[in-house]
Formats: structure tokens, C-alpha cells, sequence
């Protein structure tokens, strides 16, 4: 398993360089094709004359969109043989357009946003989460893409859980460390040891050496973030949780925290 194609979101109004930097190394070390996708949803404005609706895109909405595609050009036109550019200023729902268009790759970086809320300038890393069907690779401005010395999976045995470990594998295989951790009491400590030795056994059939790491912390989400800080982690894998409301997902917890931190690269799949 690799990765053949990596779709690239730019958030409209967000700093890239971090973000297409990895661009360029992930597809220079799978020999991926990228596809740069950018995309914003337009004004729905009353006209006080006949009290309908009116529809606007504003310039605003359409100079960022042709800064993102100038700046993924700029980046990596020249560096990956097989590059596309897609964007539109018109969408029903700019998150459902970066779905949809994820159908096209194996994986997707973006960038996380500051909210995760509805913005009309912008596409809801959490919705488009939910929606993909693919893996995110989130890369936070301050995150330090390195491509990537340790990993940490977040294990909870979850199918969400199992399918970002399998979505991880070509990055976890380039680790030079990972480590399997799951939060437990110390009276599920034995059962927990356990299952991360199958987890690791699971891991080297597909070459990858990992350490489990029983804790015996709280389920409080944040600890997932403390721990990557302790053993010195630049890339967490971990499942992500929501369910549906009107607008856009309602996130758990830990998928919540880990979208809205600012230092490590985020692997996670729904």
C-alpha cells in the first residue's frame, strides 16, 4: 500500500508554506501525483426591493482563491511531474465540494482551521472529516512536518480507530519510531497489554517495529496531545469521532482537541 494520489486542501486566507512543503516531500517520496483543491461558498443576501434572495461571490473570496493556486504552483509546479488545480467560489457547501473531490486519492492534507465551525470562507476540517471517506493528514502552520521521526497511535480499538492505523501504514512504515498507546485504569492494565501486543504484531507483519504504552491517565482528550509532547512525537494517528446535526458534525472530544491543536501533524480517519 502507498499513496498514488494526494489531494492538497488550501484553507482560503490560511499561511501554506508548512502545508505544501509536506506536499512536496510526501509526493517526491511515494512518487504521487497532487491535485491542489481550494474552494469558498458565496453571500446569500436579502434584496430589500422584492425580498428575495440574492447570491453573491464576493472579490474577496475569488483574489484568495487565485492566491492558493498561485501559491501551490509557485510551490510545487516545478517539483512534482503530475500536479492539477481545482477550485470554486460557488459552492452549495464548500466542505461537500472538497469531499467530492476526494474520491479522486488515497489521501488528504489540509490544513486546520482555526474554527471548526460554519465559515463561508472556508471548508470545516470536522465535516470534512466526516465526509471525505479518506484519510486527513492535518498539518497545523507550527506543526514541524519532518516526515516523520516518531509516531504516536492513539489506540482505542474503535473501527475509526483501526482504519486510521491501516491508513497510516506507508507513513508509519517510514517512521523510525512508533509507539502504540492506549489510556486505561489499572484494572483494565493486563487486558490493555494485550491488545496492544496484537495491535504491534499486526504492525510487524507489515514492517513496522512499534512499542505499546499502557498509561494509567484519566480519558481526559488532552492527554493525547501531553503525551506526544513527552516522547518527543512530531505525528499522531488516531480515529475521529462525530455525529450529525444540521449544519455541519457535532466532534467528540479528542477529536475535537486534536483538530484544534497547533503543534503536530494529525493522521485521522472516520
Amino acid at each position: 500500500m502507498t499513496y498514488q494520489t494526494i489531494l492538497v486542501h488550501l484553507q482560503l486566507g490560511h499561511p501554506h508554506a508548512a502545508l505544501l512543503h509536506l506536499a512536496g516531500r510526501l509526493a517526491g517520496r511515494y512518487g504521487a501525483a497532487l491535485i491542489g483543491v481550494a474552494a469558498s461558498e458565496p453571500m446569500q443576501v436579502l434584496v430589500a426591493d422584492c425580498g428575495a434572495e440574492a447570491v453573491l461571490v464576493s472579490e474577496d473570496a475569488q483574489r484568495e482563491l487565485a492566491l492558493c493556486e498561485r501559491a501551490f504552483h509557485l510551490a510545487l509546479g516545478e517539483q512534482v511531474p503530475s500536479v492539477q488545480w481545482l477550485s470554486r467560489s460557488d459552492c452549495v457547501s464548500a466542505s461537500r465540494f472538497v469531499a467530492d473531490t476526494a474520491r479522486r486519492c488515497d489521501l488528504i492534507l489540509t490544513d486546520a482551521a482555526p474554527s471548526m465551525f460554519f465559515d463561508p470562507q472556508g471548508v470545516s476540517v470536522g465535516d470534512l472529516l466526516m465526509h471525505a471517506g479518506r484519510p486527513l493528514l492535518i498539518t497545523p502552520p507550527a506543526a514541524r512536518p519532518l516526515l516523520f521521526q516518531h509516531a504516536l497511535l492513539a489506540w482505542d480499538d474503535s473501527r475509526e480507530c483501526r482504519r486510521a492505523a491501516s491508513d497510516a501504514l506507508p507513513l508509519l512504515r517510514d517512521c523510525t519510531q512508533v509507539s502504540v498507546a492506549r489510556l486505561t485504569s489499572r484494572d483494565g492494565e493486563a487486558a490493555t497489554a494485550v491488545q496492544l501486543n496484537e495491535v504491534t504484531v499486526w504492525l510487524a507483519s507489515h514492517g513496522i517495529t512499534a512499542s505499546p504504552l499502557v498509561l494509567h491517565v484519566n480519558g481526559d482528550a488532552r492527554q493525547i496531545v501531553r503525551i506526544a509532547e513527552e516522547h518527543a512525537c512530531d505525528l499522531i494517528v488516531a480515529g475521529g469521532y462525530g455525529h450529525s446535526r444540521a449544519r455541519e458534525w457535532a466532534l467528540g472530544g479528542t477529536t475535537r482537541e486534536l483538530l484544534s491543536q497547533q503543534h503536530f501533524c494529525v493522521l485521522m480517519a472516520h
